[in-house]
């Protein structure tokens, strides 16, 4: 991997962290008017929920600075450490003993005096790591079946089974789309990678139907899609209203009703609805664009990693991201069915908001390592053959592809 270096934040990306900052403040601005009401009549102090979150966000924000200043060569140097605790972890869930807390039918919390968090958010990024430096030292391998593609698949199956039996399968179908992308990013064949999403997706359909909280959720996801049946699906139908009371402009900064004990989960899972209701669809249309802006500037540093560990580690993190934001899009608008993913940056929660502001982290650090500047700096020829010495060889399809995106 080479060894680590001072690193200059100069150089690094921040149009990416621009973005980033503006969904955090615009997620506390929402979190305050969805849950102010809620507050109120628990608590007795309508801001308890904003302060929260705040606290998370200035925790996540110091350890982004942190990741950030720390070359990702010095973590991907403690990937397999990072793993191995994350394993035993979400093993020790599975036991329900002390800490464990299930919620929403599943086992995937730990609570510790009055911190409460999922430890899979921070697995997934300890599998980012673990990925980002196998799928390179192997890369060779990777078209033997037995003992490459599979030998490091296993490591993905060995968590994502276990976040399965912690029956929370919107996170092992969100850990194991990640997996699945970085694959593809290493160019692993795509018939090896459809014939492990049938396999997977099978395994999975049997296991919802085995388990009854799961199977419900599914039909009720199925019979509204399909049948339109009244009050078969009370989350999303408010949701529905929610973005439909909104309309083109909204109803302004803390004008939406749907706060007022009428959609579940407002200011976490269904924050996007809450959004969609007081800045209406310029302010849902805002949202997506920039998260499309954040997996553009993620591709681009991917594409201008100084090696190939940065640049799947860079690919890792911008999947990981992307795909939350994306599906949680999709489960609030009735496109999935209800998986439990929080919008990133956005709601009411500290692990998964302190997890992947970590991951913006990684990806500043990874930019201000190969940004043209920098690159500038050391020689053009030098940055060229930076560019060479990746995981995606060289004149590749998917190379093409990522030149086509960024120019």
């Amino acid at each position: 991997m080479g060894k680590a270096r001072k690193i200059d934040l100069a150089h690094a990306d921040y149009t990416l962290l621009i973005c980033v900052l503006f969904l955090v403040v615009l997620g506390l601005a929402t979190i305050w008017s969805a849950t102010s009401y809620r507050a109120d009549q628990i608590f007795g102090d309508s801001s308890k929920y904003l302060r929260d979150q705040l606290l998370r966000v200035m925790i996540g924000l110091v350890l982004l600075v942190v990741v950030a200043r720390t070359d990702y060569r010095t973590w991907l140097g403690l990937s397999y450490s990072f793993y191995g605790f994350s394993v035993l972890v979400l093993a020790y869930l599975l036991t329900h003993g002390p800490f464990v807390v299930t919620q929403y039918g599943a086992s995937s919390w730990l609570k510790i005096g009055p911190v409460l968090f999922q430890p899979s958010d921070f697995a997934r990024y300890a599998l980012i790591l673990m990925l980002a430096r196998l799928l390179v030292k192997y890369r060779d391998k990777l078209d033997n079946l037995i003992h490459g593609y599979l030998m490091i698949f296993a490591f993905v199956l060995a968590m994502v089974g276990l976040i399965v039996l912690e029956h929370d399968m919107g996170g092992a179908a969100l850990t194991m789309l990640v997996a699945l992308l970085m694959f593809y990013f290493a160019e692993v064949q795509v018939s090896v990678l459809a014939a492990t999403v049938l396999s997977m997706g099978t395994g999975a359909l049997g296991f919802i139907m085995l388990n009854p909280y799961m199977r419900k959720r599914l039909v009720l996801f199925i019979g509204t899609a399909f049948n339109h049946q009244e009050g078969l699906n009370y989350q999303l139908k408010q949701s529905l209203v929610a973005l439909a009371h909104g309309g083109f402009w909204g109803q302004g900064a803390g004008g939406g009703h749907a706060k007022y004990n009428f959609l579940p989960m407002a200011h976490n899972d269904f924050i996007f609805s809450m959004i969609g209701e007081e800045y209406g669809l310029i302010g849902t249309i805002g949202v997506l664009t920039l998260f499309v802006i954040i997996m553009q500037r993620g591709i681009r540093i991917a594409r201008h990693a100084p090696d190939g560990y940065g640049r799947l580690l860079a690919g890792g993190v911008t999947a990981c991201i992307g795909s939350y934001a994306f599906i949680n899009a999709a489960v609030v608008t009735g496109l999935l069915p209800t998986t439990g993913i929080p919008m990133p940056f956005l709601s009411y929660g500290g692990t998964a908001i302190v997890a992947h502001l970590i991951g913006v982290g990684l990806l500043l650090n990874i930019s201000s390592q190969a940004d043209p500047a920098y690159a500038k700096a050391v020689g053009w020829k030098t940055y060229q053959a930076r560019l060479s010495r990746s995981a995606f060889q060289a004149g590749s399809y998917l190379s093409r592809r990522l030149d086509r995106t960024i120019h």
